[in-house]
This record gives C-alpha cells, sequence and structure tokens, in this order.
C-alpha cells in the first residue's frame, strides 16, 4: 500500500478520500463476516430443527450424527469467514500502517511527529480528525474518523449500547451526558 494513492486534487483530498476508502472497506468487510456467521448460525439451527423433529431420526439414534454434522458445517463455514476477515484485516492494517505517518496535522493523532513542529496553517484544512473507528473483531486495528470541515451532514454522536460493558457500569443519564459532553466539545473544535 503507499500513502494518497486515491483520487483527488491534493494531498491531503486524497489521503481523505484514501482513509475515506479504508473505513468503507473495514464496514464492508466485518458486515460480511458478521452476515457470514449470522448465516452459519441460522444454517445449523434449521438443519438441527430438522434432524430433532423427525421422530424416526430421534429413535433410531442417528440424530446425533445429524447434530454433529451441523455443527461441522456451521464450524467450517465460520471458519472460512474468519479467514476472510484476517486476510482482509491483514490488508487493512498494513494500509493503516502506511498512511498514519503520512496524515497532515489535521487528520494526524497527537502522538504524531507532525505536530512537534507544527504552526498555524495558512489555510483551512480540508477536513479534521475527530478519533478513532475501532470494531470488536480487531481492537489494535483503528481507523481514522475524518469529517470535512465544514460539515456537509450533521454528526451523530450516539451515548453507546445499553449492552455493553462501559454502559453495565453507568446509568443512562450518565450515559446521556457523556454523549452530550462529546457533543459539545466536537461542536466547540469545529
Amino acid at each position: 500500500p503507499v500513502a494518497g494513492d486515491a483520487s483527488g486534487w491534493s494531498l491531503e483530498e486524497r489521503l481523505y478520500n484514501q482513509v475515506w476508502g479504508m473505513f468503507e472497506d473495514l464496514a464492508r468487510t466485518v458486515a460480511a463476516y458478521r452476515s457470514a456467521c449470522d448465516f452459519a448460525e441460522s444454517r445449523m439451527d434449521r438443519e438441527l430443527d430438522d434432524a430433532l423433529s423427525d421422530p424416526r431420526l430421534r429413535l433410531a439414534g442417528t440424530a446425533n450424527a445429524a447434530r454433529d454434522a451441523a455443527r461441522a458445517r456451521h464450524d467450517e463455514l465460520v471458519a472460512q469467514a474468519k479467514a476472510v476477515l484476517d486476510r482482509d484485516l491483514a490488508q487493512l492494517s498494513a494500509e493503516s500502517e502506511v498512511v498514519e505517518p503520512a496524515l497532515p496535522a489535521a487528520y494526524a493523532r497527537w502522538a504524531n511527529p507532525v505536530w512537534h513542529g507544527h504552526g498555524v496553517p495558512e489555510e483551512a484544512p480540508l477536513a479534521l480528525r475527530l478519533g478513532d473507528l475501532h470494531l470488536p473483531e480487531r481492537p489494535d486495528l483503528r481507523i481514522p474518523m475524518l469529517v470535512r470541515a465544514p460539515l456537509e451532514r450533521g454528526l451523530w454522536i450516539d451515548n453507546g449500547r445499553t449492552g455493553s460493558e462501559a454502559a453495565m457500569t453507568m446509568d443512562t443519564d450518565r450515559l446521556r451526558r457523556a454523549a452530550m459532553d462529546m457533543a459539545v466539545a466536537h461542536a466547540v473544535r469545529l
């Protein structure tokens, strides 16, 4: 992978488009993996229902073999999906390792060396980095969350899933307050 190999008029726009493409690739890849796992689960459930609904199979003792075969097909489908996910995420990780150091100050993490010699920019940046996006399937892979400035559309800040571990320790009012604090902080920065 090469930093800035997306389309655009300037390097800044090409990097923005490349990061956006990485985000889309991550979303598609993980959605395909989750869909394949859901399909494997529903297929196994259907096969188990079919095997257990026929009393002849239950009494003949072939139900255990049918159960084992259904679970084996499920495991095979999930393993195939996981292999594809790992391959695609390895490619995205390699691209991220190349792109991250090449990002301009407005797109870079605070720890990036580009901030060490940073001065006041002569013109406003094309976009700003609000943070990183990551998913539970690969928490170490972080894609920059960039938004164009000025905002072309509203920014949705969710107060979190109520079933997540972090949400379990907080009540609903504290989650809403945290989301509001984040929204205000981003509005001030923008």
